[in-house]
């Protein structure tokens, strides 16, 4: 196993593998918005397409560092894109039958890098970059295996009764992984320090953010409300403290500029979460402004936190870019921010919102002139 290997230098410089990923985050934004002309449930396609099948893609391409993705690579990305065409359609069966493929997938890459038995997290000596990546990739092949028992449990052997089991709940945890993988990216440019305390707080970072999404998804699963609330308020708390790390011991370069956008993102996403939690307890505002807060937390966790981690790793061989960084930060917020919520209820505000996401793009990925 080698820990912290830098990333290939021809990572992601193939011109046709980007333009293929981005045209799956494209078809994954603009479905987010489909159901506004179709009330089809086209948020199953809107959430697979980014966080399994271009998510997923990234996280285990990244595992395997090479200059191109093996076969396994592509085969995961097909048979993910048939997984969340299954899914939309409502196939569960074979839904079920391809998750558990592309768990094997997933594990036959990551027991490449890293162990089979997952020792070195709990390892002082490995570096806090690989123990997100790792994480990353783990949860990703438990993710799949779980959403195979949820539907194959709901659709036929009704082992486990529970109004909260289902699809629509275990499909968010594909954002889990893509959220690991973006911690790992962000602390790979913090700069390293001898001193106890840092080190202390980077393996406490780890452990609570891990452990706690995982706790909050039992809490949820039980209907534990003053639960929900601790824990949600825990993870906002943390989250501020990682901010004010990053800030501290990031290194300054033009990385850093878009990191630390994807984290203002992060906490902002702690404080829609807290607020839809304390708001479901009052049905009147709840029935106002409920939809809206939901929306808002999850464009600004997955369009971005995920995503801004996510943009950096696939251009990493490109920095530093020749673009205007607050330029393009500022159009990301306005699009994900403020339009994108209300796309959701408007087919006006939907239609800027994908124009600027598209022009948000196109600038980060410019080429250098």
């Amino acid at each position: 196993m080698i820990l912290h290997e830098p990333v290939h230098p021809q990572f992601f410089k193939e011109r046709r593998l980007r333009l293929t990923l981005l045209t799956v985050m494209i078809a994954a934004f603009i479905f987010g918005f489909a159901d506004l002309i179709s009330n089809r449930n086209f948020e199953r396609l809107h959430i697979f397409l980014f966080n399994l099948c271009s998510g997923g893609f990234v996280v285990i391409y990244h595992t395997e560092n090479t200059a191109q993705p093996s076969s396994r690579a592509y085969g995961f990305f097909v048979l993910s894109l048939l997984y969340a065409l299954f899914a939309f359609l409502e196939m569960y069966l074979p839904a079920a039958i391809i998750s558990v493929v592309l768990a094997f997938v997933v594990e036959s890459i990551r027991i490449q890098k890293f162990p089979f038995v997952p020792v070195d997290l709990i390892s002082t000596r490995t570096p806090i970059v690989d123990k997100f990546h790792h994480a990353a990739i783990l949860c990703l092949s438990i993710a799949l295996v779980i959403a195979a028992f949820v539907v194959v449990n709901n659709d036929a052997l009704h082992w486990i009764a529970n109004k909260n089991l289902t699809l629509n709940l275990f499909f968010l945890g594909y954002s889990f992984p893509l959220s690991l993988l973006s911690m790992s990216v962000m602390f790979s440019f913090v700069e390293e320090s001898a001193a106890p305390l840092p080190r202390m707080l980077l393996n406490f970072f780890f452990w609570f953010i891990t452990l706690g999404v995982v706790i909050f998804f039992v809490f949820i699963l039980k209907s534990m409300a003053v639960a929900k609330f601790a824990i949600a308020t825990a993870l906002f708390v943390v989250v501020a403290l990682m901010l004010v790390f990053f800030l501290r011991y990031g290194r300054p370069v033009q990385q850093k500029h878009f990191l630390l956008s994807g984290m203002f993102f992060l906490l902002f996403t702690g404080i829609t979460g807290v607020l839809y939690i304390i708001l479901a307890h009052f049905p009147g505002p709840y029935a106002t402004w409920g939809r809206l807060l939901l929306n808002s937390h999850s464009y600004l966790a997955l369009y971005g936190w995920s995503l801004s981690g996510m943009l950096v790793l696939i251009r990493w061989n490109d920095f530093p870019l020749r673009v205007n960084s607050l330029r393009v930060i500022g159009i990301h917020w306005i699009a994900l921010g403020i339009m994108a919520p209300l796309g959701k209820t408007s087919l006006t505000a939907a239609l800027i919102t994908i124009s600027l996401y598209l022009y948000f793009l196109s600038l980060f990925f410019q080429r250098d002139r």
